[in-house]
């Protein structure tokens, strides 16, 4: 696969990944599984948060 494929898809696709691990996790496992569902969970929520709060307003949408 390309080089651009991976720019573009390599975060989204590592978020998924963690977040499918989370969600089997929290389901099939009990002690060290509970710990890591929460990391796996709450981590893709983290990065989603912390982007969210930092973009710009954009010039259509800015109050005059």
């Amino acid at each position: 696969m390309s080089a651009a494929f991976w720019r573009l898809w390599g975060a989204p696709l590592c978020l998924g990944l963690l977040s499918t691990s989370g969600l089997i996790s929290a389901l099939l496992s009990d002690g060290w599984g509970d710990h890591w569902s929460w990391w796996a969970l709450g981590l893709p929520l983290l990065v989603m948060a912390w982007f969210g709060w930092r973009r710009e307003a954009t010039p259509e949408f800015e109050s005059q």
